[in-house]
């Protein structure tokens, strides 16, 4: 989203008519008010951007958690830390103090910014014509005229501060003063002007700051910033500082001519953070805590659903996969995507598409008498052998067509896949447990919680309690997903809920079926000890020539999927959002993944791909995060760090290594958890899901729409069009990819490359570019 950023100067005239407090009267004034801009300091062409930097750094004035509400409180401390460290005299201290605010009465009824006679606030002009302030910080400046010098001081508040409209989580209070007669470079508001643009621009280093402990960490950070801007004006590079990735190479665009050099390009971009892609999972405030959290959380994420998909593997394919290669193939996948993938935040697993591929190719050699293990082997190795030719070609460039309505509904889609598994298991389990005796059995209880048959049994207890457990584990892991945002304990506290919110779901309700339950009886997931694999190569020359033909064909269809998969998920990963800094490496990760495939196809272990929702809910488990108002008053987190780091994707395969060892006792965990789980997944995967928030306006009464970007910039009739089409790709997808028909499957990978050249050839024919191109935003 393009925006453009400056810095508003916001100037109160003392007032010209006055009005003395009486018992009748209150006191009245005028007050003028004149807004200017400012463009944003350039650290590499302005020479005193610098050095009023380290000008403070000399002799620096910082308070650290300041409990204070009032402004007048604030000022006056830091005025006070301001005398005691540079000898200011007191009378100048006592005017100084009275010069930040109109009003003559210095009491603690000063609480609001309108009461500053001059402020500087950073704003962010949106492309939509949207304008928001930025509320984390505020500077104040004041013009003696009895002084020789210029004081410079920041407050750190404890917690962020409400001082009024535009200045509602206030953290950072900058307050210069300034003789009166100064050179222009050197007045009070150019010295302001330098420090706002330092916590304007750069996220990081207001995070940082937020976390040093003490004054002199917070003087370190400030002193290593300045010496990387020295660093950049010596080297004369000319630097926007927006807080954005510096090198942007992933975005080249290359021609299939070009053949390696998308790869060439990723592994040069890659390699000279390698060493950084480990040291980030540990160093750093918070880091070790945010990491464990990581690690459980993918543990459950990944584990689980292997257990789930390895249950339909047992049945699709007679038992030739099954739990235990599932969770041998996400150990060995995992642990060589973590250690020689080029973007390690890419979570590998098997998938509900691939579970129904897989399906398609038992079912097409059950039709041929095809040896089931050796067409597996072969459709794995075309596959492979097509994803090296569409890196090496560089055909990942076709994803810079891929907008963020084409990935919507694939994500959609696969949020879903999972909904749909939880609902269809729920379904199953009611139609064979929630069965009452028939009427002339009414005075008989044996038969109640008992099975007649196999697909009949009078127990609807079991239901009742697998409903439970499934609903429960989606609440409370939704609820501590979210308690970040409530009022209770402590920030840290509430953050730490948050991030082990899956865990704690799964192991709390795991407990209450197993143990507190454990009278009612339910069958847990199919495991046989004894069978569970065998190390073996299929001999795939006993295939007749067709039979390969055949694999050659249904390996290019599963490179489709593959492809987009891999590229829709490194999208997600790498929006602009996330604020990723190391780059992308879209064909060298296909070759990975290519790798990794040939070698779990040559022993008849299931397939891996990068998946959603895993993947970007990996990025926001490492993240650190701001809650920003905006102008129109909702509150929305931002990502401020992330910790792109390889450690947490190689200790959770390394958890889920070692499961192999008691897959026995991972029984325990109801089925219905596990599907509770898949409902987890799934509707968090809607939230900000703009395709869902805008088929829900469809509903929603006019008067109550919200003022997003494309509510305000594009007729109410062309969004719900623009909608109405996503909601019909969306059948197509899903009835390609649901409908229990094998010859359907197979061409459902095509069926969403499809959606590229409808977004870019079919829609504009029915909705205007601008208004497809604002929608997309």
């Amino acid at each position: 989203m393009s925006r453009k950023n400056s810095l508003s100067d916001n100037s109160v005239v003392l007032p010209f008519l006055v009005h003395e407090d009486n018992a009748d009267f209150p006191r009245t004034e005028l007050v003028v008010k004149t807004r200017k801009t400012m463009p944003l300091k350039s650290f590499t062409d302005e020479v005193r951007a610098c050095r009023d930097l380290e000008r403070f750094l000399k002799t620096p004035t910082i308070l650290l958690d300041i409990p204070h509400t009032q402004l007048y409180k604030i000022m006056e401390e830091m005025v006070t830390k301001l005398q005691k460290n540079l000898d200011m005299d007191e009378e100048i201290a006592i005017q100084a103090t009275q010069g930040f605010f109109t009003s003559q009465h210095q009491d603690d009824t000063l609480t609001s910014v309108t009461q500053l006679r001059q402020t500087i606030q950073g704003v962010k002009y949106r492309s939509q014509g949207q304008t928001e302030f930025e509320q984390s910080w505020l500077t104040t400046v004041c013009v003696l005229p009895n002084i020789k010098q210029s004081y410079v001081g920041i407050a750190r508040l404890r917690h962020p501060v409400n001082f009024g409209a535009n200045c509602e989580e206030v953290k950072f209070v900058v307050v210069v003063i300034s003789p009166q007669k100064q050179k222009f470079t050197k007045s009070a508001v150019e010295i302001g002007r330098t420090f706002s643009t330092l916590l304007m621009v750069d996220v990081q280093l207001r995070l940082q700051l937020t976390e040093a402990e003490d004054e002199a960490q917070f003087k370190d950070v400030l002193g290593k910033y300045l010496h990387q801007l020295k660093d950049r004006r010596c080297h004369k590079e000319d630097v926007e500082m927006s807080g954005k990735s510096e090198n942007r190479e992933g975005d080249k665009s290359y021609s299939w001519r070009d053949v390696g050099r998308g790869v060439y390009d990723d592994l040069r971009r890659r390699l000279p953070h390698y060493k950084s892609d480990y040291v980030d999972g540990i160093v750093g405030k918070n880091t070790i805590s945010k990491l464990l959290a990581t690690v459980l959380f993918l543990y459950f994420a990944c584990l689980l659903p292997d257990i789930a998909f390895g249950t339909l593997y047992q049945e699709s394919t007679g038992g030739k996969l099954n739990v235990f290669t599932c969770i041998l193939s996400q150990t060995f996948g995992g642990l060589m995507f973590a250690i020689f993938g080029g973007q390690p935040l890419l979570i590998m697993l098997t998938t509900a598409p691939l579970a129904l591929y897989v399906k398609v190719i038992k079912m097409i050699s059950s039709t041929f008498t095809w040896n089931f293990s050796a067409m597996y082997t072969m459709v794995g190795i075309w596959n492979a052998i097509f994803l090296l030719l569409e890196a090496f070609f560089n055909l990942s460039f076709l994803m810079k067509y891929s907008t963020r309505s084409t990935e919507e509904i694939f994500g959609f889609f696969i949020a879903l896949a999972f909904t749909a598994d939880a609902v269809t298991a729920t379904i199953t389990d009611f139609d064979l447990n929630y069965n009452f005796p028939s009427a002339t059995d009414v005075n008989s209880t044996a038969v109640i919680g008992q099975c007649p048959t196999a697909d009949l049994c009078f127990r609807p207890v079991n239901s009742i309690l697998y409903l439970v457990l499934m609903l429960g584990t989606l609440w409370l892991g939704m609820t501590l997903l979210h308690f970040k945002n409530s009022p209770y304990l402590s920030a840290r506290k509430r953050e730490i809920l948050a991030d082990y919110s899956l865990p704690i779901s799964v192991v709390t309700f795991a407990f209450l079926g197993s143990f507190i339950f454990r009278d009612i009886k339910s069958e847990p997931f199919y495991y046989n000890k004894e069978t569970a694999f065998e190390l073996s190569v299929p001999d795939v020359s006993n295939l007749p020539v067709v039979a390969h033909l055949a694999a050659m064909g249904l390996g290019l269809c599963l490179s489709c999927l593959f492809f987009v998969d891999q590229n829709v998920s490194g999208a997600f990963v790498n929006a602009p959002q996330n604020k990723l800094r190391k780059g992308s490496a879209y064909h060298w990760d296909l070759v990975v993944v290519a790798l990794i495939n040939t070698v779990l196809s040559i022993f008849n272990l299931p397939w891996l791909h990068a998946a959603l929702p895993h993947s970007p809910l990996h990025v926001r488990a490492l993240a650190d995060t701001e809650q920003h108002v905006t102008s129109i008053g909702t509150v929305h987190d931002e990502i401020v760090r992330v910790r792109e780091t390889r450690l947490s994707g190689i200790l959770s395969h390394l958890l889920i290594g070692a499961s192999l060892f008691f897959v026995d006792i991972l029984q325990y965990i109801p089925v219905s958890v596990l599907q509770g789980l898949f409902l987890y997944l799934g509707l968090s995967s809607f939230i900000g899901n703009q395709m869902f928030e805008r088929m829900l306006l469809i509903f929603t009464e006019e008067s109550s729409y919200s003022p997003t970007h494309y509510v305000r910039n594009v007729p109410q009739r062309t969004v719900h069009m623009f909608t109405l089409v996503q909601f019909i790709q969306l059948i197509v997808v899903s009835v390609f990819g649901f409908v229990n028909l094998y010859y359907l499957k197979m061409i459902f990978p095509v069926i969403l490359l499809l959606l590229l050249p409808i977004r870019h050839k079919i829609l504009p024919k029915f909705i205007e570019k601008k208004y497809l191109d604002i929608m997309d935003q």
